[in-house]
C-alpha cells in the first residue's frame, strides 16, 4: 500500500487505482484496502464506485470511522445530503482527521435538533478552518429564529467579522469564560440537526457585512475604475494537507488574465518574488498583505469581482454577496458537489472546475475568456 500512496500523493490516480486493486486480488477481505480504494475513486470522481468501496470497507469493519468519513464526502459531493451529514458525524472517530480537529468536551448536552431552543442558551463552537466558519455560521439567523440565545465560539481572526452576525448574542475564542449554557453543537453538526437538503440549505446573498468607515477607506485606495476591480486569491494555507491541489503560482494566474482590468491582491504574506511580480505587472496591485478578516472585508465590498481559489476569502467574498468566482481542482472539496458552474451555498459564486487532474490552465483560459467577455 506504500507504493499507492506515492503514486496518490504524486497524482498519478490511476495507476494508485490499479495497485489497490492488486492488493485487494490477494486480501479482498481487508477493509482498510476497500476504504483507500473508496478515497481513490472519489480523487478520480467516479462517486457509485466510491460509494461501494466504502460500504464494502464498513461491512467488514462496521467501527470503522474513516470508511463512514470517506461515504459522507461521496455522499455529499454528490447531493445525497440526507445521508451524508449522518456520516459526517464519524469525523471526530477519525484517527487521520487533521491536525487539530479534536471533539470538545462539555458539560452540557448535544444539540442536533431534537429538543426546542426557545429560551434556551446554545453554545455553537467552530471546528477547524476559517473557510468553514465563514461558511456555516449562517446557521447563526435559524438558531435565533427557533428561539434560542447563541453563543458562537470561533477562532480569534474572525471574531470581530462575527461580533454583528444577526441573531448572534455573543461572539468569543476558546479559553474564554463560558456563560450558563443548555447546549452546545460543533459549527458543522448543524446541517445536519437541521436536516439540510440542497434545496433548504439557508443561502441568504449576503450575511457578513463589513465596517462601512473601512470600506469608505478603502475605496480611496482603488479607486473609481468601477466594473474592472479585481481581488485575487491564488493560493491556500500550506499546512492545509491538500493545498498543493488547490493552489497556483501567481505568476500562471497573471499570465492568463486580460490586462484591462485592475487587479488587487487579497493574498496574505506575500513572498518577496510575489511583490517583484505585482511591482513588474502594468495593472496589478499589492495595497497590503497583512490585512486582518475586517480589512479583508472592507475591500472585497469595494470590489467588483474576487477570483480566488477553494479558501478562506473565497468564503469571505462570498458570504459578503460579491461576486465570486472560486478555481476548484479536478476533486473539489465536497461543498461544491460535482460539474455544476454554481453554488446552493451561494448566490454569487461562479465555480470553474479543473477538468484534468492539475490542469490549471484550462481552468485560467476560461476565466480570461469571461472576463474580456464582461467588458
Amino acid at each position: 500500500m506504500r507504493e499507492a500512496q506515492e503514486l496518490f500523493g504524486s497524482g498519478r490516480l490511476d495507476e494508485a487505482l490499479a495497485c489497490i486493486d492488486q492488493a485487494l486480488a490477494i486480501d479482498p477481505g481487508n477493509a482498510v484496502v476497500h476504504a483507500n480504494r473508496g478515497i481513490a475513486l472519489v480523487a478520480l470522481c467516479r462517486l457509485p464506485e466510491a460509494l461501494a468501496s466504502f460500504d464494502e470497507a464498513v461491512a467488514l469493519k462496521p467501527d470503522y470511522a474513516e470508511a463512514y468519513f470517506g461515504r459522507a464526502v461521496a455522499r455529499l459531493l454528490s447531493g445525497d445530503f440526507a445521508r451524508g451529514w449522518v456520516d459526517f458525524e464519524w469525523r471526530w472517530k477519525r484517527t487521520n482527521g487533521p491536525a487539530g480537529l479534536q471533539h470538545k468536551e462539555f458539560a452540557q448536552p448535544l444539540w442536533l435538533g431534537e429538543k426546542p431552543l426557545v429560551g434556551k442558551t446554545l453554545l455553537v463552537h467552530a471546528e477547524l478552518g476559517l473557510g468553514d466558519t465563514l461558511q456555516f455560521c449562517r446557521y447563526v439567523t435559524p438558531l435565533a429564529e427557533l428561539g434560542a440565545t447563541v453563543i458562537l465560539q470561533v477562532q480569534s481572526p474572525l471574531v470581530e467579522l462575527l461580533a454583528d452576525l444577526h441573531g448572534i448574542s455573543r461572539v468569543m475564542t476558546a479559553g474564554q469564560p463560558l456563560p450558563a449554557l443548555d447546549y452546545h453543537c460543533p459549527l458543522l453538526s448543524l446541517p445536519l440537526a437541521f436536516k439540510t437538503e440542497l434545496k433548504t440549505i439557508p443561502a441568504e446573498r449576503k450575511y457578513l457585512h463589513a465596517d462601512p468607515a473601512k470600506v469608505a477607506r478603502w475605496k480611496t485606495c482603488v479607486g473609481d475604475a468601477a466594473g474592472r476591480r479585481v481581488g485575487l486569491v491564488w493560493r491556500g494555507d500550506p499546512n492545509n494537507s491538500d493545498d498543493r491541489h488547490r493552489s497556483m503560482a501567481l505568476s500562471d494566474l497573471l499570465q492568463q488574465l486580460p490586462r484591462n482590468y485592475r487587479y488587487y491582491s487579497l493574498q496574505k504574506e506575500l513572498s518577496e518574488s510575489e511583490k517583484r511580480i505585482f511591482d513588474a505587472h502594468p495593472t496589478a496591485s499589492c495595497l497590503a498583505d497583512d490585512l486582518d478578516f475586517t480589512e479583508t472585508a472592507a475591500l472585497c465590498e469595494c470590489l467588483d469581482l474576487v477570483i480566488s481559489v477553494d479558501t478562506s476569502v473565497a468564503h469571505l467574498s462570498a458570504a459578503l454577496g460579491t461576486l465570486t468566482w472560486i478555481l476548484l481542482p479536478f476533486s473539489p472539496d465536497c461543498r461544491w458537489l460535482l460539474s455544476r458552474t454554481d453554488s446552493p451555498w451561494y448566490p454569487s459564486v461562479k465555480l470553474y472546475r479543473q477538468e484534468r487532474v492539475g490542469d490549471w490552465r484550462g481552468v485560467l483560459t476560461r476565466v480570461a475568456g469571461d472576463l474580456k467577455d464582461r467588458v
